[in-house]
């Protein structure tokens, strides 16, 4: 019989080039003021309901211990050259359900709206599917974000029919729209097959370098 231990979902540490950046395990000492800075922009307010109070530091070094890397996984956005944390990656995984959650934000405001999270998604999104083995994953958007919600349409990812529960706006306490979306494995694959699809890849392949994944077991 199996333990529970054994059991338990491999452990993950990854890296993965990006073109112009870079994705990897989000570590302890990634904690930033900068970062607990990007949780109280308007911008990451509007899109993403976080709070408008400041926690600091020492607040982020606590949500980043929140995640296991094992069926939640943290991940940050780094400029090529620089090295400037500019954005992250969480992934919640449903082993039983074959899929995983995934949300985004790009922090630095400078790095918005230039393709950042497209390119660091192809890689990503080919750890789930292909290394991880799932064969869904699901992204929720509040409807005020149409410019996400259109993006994400236009890549292919599939809208629900109707909204999802409304959640309590952080900041007056208002209800907010929502919307589930997903895409499949096979509407991935259809992606990459596609005149934008192949500009993403060579780009995010610009320097030749295979996408790479450490994992660890403990």
């Amino acid at each position: 019989m199996q333990s529970s231990r054994a059991a338990r979902p491999v452990k993950r540490e990854v890296w993965f080039n990006c073109g112009r950046y870079f994705l990897r395990t989000i570590k302890r000492e990634d904690a930033s003021d900068r970062w607990a800075e990007w949780l109280t922009d308007p911008w990451t307010m509007h899109v993403l309901n976080t709070s408008p109070t400041k926690i600091g530091k020492s607040g982020i070094a606590d949500y980043i211990r929140q995640f296991d890397q094992r069926t939640r996984l943290l991940l940050g956005i780094f400029e090529r050259g620089t090295r400037l944390h500019v954005g992250f990656i969480r992934f919640d995984i449903d082993y039983a359900a074959s899929e995983a959650l995934v949300s985004a934000a790009i922090g630095e405001a400078a790095h918005r709206n230039g393709g950042a999270t497209t390119y660091v998604f192809v890689p990503a999104l080919a750890f789930l599917f292909d290394t991880v083995g799932l064969a869904r994953v699901r992204a929720s958007v509040l409807g005020r974000n149409d410019t996400t919600l259109i993006y994400l349409q236009k890549l292919g990812w599939q809208k629900d029919p109707a909204p999802e529960a409304p959640i309590r706006s952080n900041t007056d306490g208002t209800l907010l729209e929502r919307w589930s979306l997903s895409w499949t494995r096979e509407g991935y694959l259809a992606f990459l097959q596609t005149p934008i699809g192949k500009r993403v890849m060579r780009r995010a392949s610009s320097t030749d370098r295979i996408p790479a994944c450490r994992q660890k077991s403990s």
